[in-house]
């Protein structure tokens, strides 16, 4: 990546240069990194489409001015795994835990650069953001990064970016004043552009996905029953995961 001439291209370095130190290249590509402001609307509308306890930046940081939005995109083998095995993936599991302990490191690096510049910065958890009990999220970075222009919503709720819809996004809030010109991505589920796909509604285990809505609590009870059953297959700690409905899209893995 060149050198930054300016506080964007500063923190699309960061997130970069921090997700390299990973050192996980069998599991993880280039991010993609984008903004929006804190004052967008679609944020006030969130709490009508998700619901009233999602909150809006500005009740996550006081004078936050900007979201920071990025994805970071699965390789080829990770995205394909899911859907070629008969519960959860152990791969796909690995990339998922392995990139959500990291985002600690990369928004620490991200937040601590702002800091030193005078600017306050708060970062959403990547995962679990949600109350168990009744699965209401506070914050949802998949709409965040449809906001700033990452990506476009699938039919059963996934954002397909132009790396793809199989990955892990994340979200940093700042009262940094960024940019935010990036232009939207052309929605490329062929559901809603013409109706002649429904693989994810047809491969989901648990019958959660429709076109009419996603059954929240059929989606988790599988998550938490291909935990159990990775646990016990393997030594190897395992996460409440499927991918199913992302690794079976046409969109999963973009080049």
């Amino acid at each position: 990546m060149s050198r930054p001439t300016n506080l964007e291209e500063t923190m699309e370095r960061i997130i970069v240069e921090q997700l390299y130190t990973l050192r996980r290249s069998d599991l993880f590509r280039q991010p993609l990194v984008a903004f929006s402001a804190a004052d967008d609307k679609r944020y006030s509308d969130l709490k009508e489409i998700i619901g009233a306890w999602h909150l809006n930046p500005a009740e996550l940081l006081s004078d936050a001015k900007s979201v920071i939005s990025y994805f970071v995109p699965f390789t080829k083998s990770v995205a394909m795994e899911p859907q070629r095995v008969a519960h959860g993936s152990l791969l796909w599991s690995e990339a998922y835990q392995e990139i959500n302990k990291h985002f600690n490191r990369i928004n620490e690096a991200v937040s601590s650069h702002l800091a030193g510049l005078g600017y306050s910065a708060v970062s959403i958890k990547p995962t679990h953001t949600y109350d168990p009990k009744d699965l209401k999220c506070m914050w949802s970075h998949r709409s965040a990064a449809a906001i700033a222009g990452l990506g476009a919503f699938a039919a059963n709720g996934l954002l397909i970016t132009e790396k793809g819809a199989a990955g892990r996004f994340c979200t940093v809030i700042t009262s940094a004043e960024l940019k935010t010109n990036r232009a939207p991505v052309e929605n490329k589920c062929l559901f809603i552009r013409n109706g002649t796909c429904r693989l994810c509604f047809e491969v989901c285990p648990a019958k959660a996905l429709s076109p009419a809505m996603v059954d929240k609590f059929a989606c988790q009870d599988e998550l938490n029953k291909n935990e159990k059953i990775m646990k016990e297959e393997t030594a190897l700690q395992s996460a409440d995961t499927c991918g199913k409905c992302i690794s079976i899209c046409r969109f999963a893995y973009i080049e």
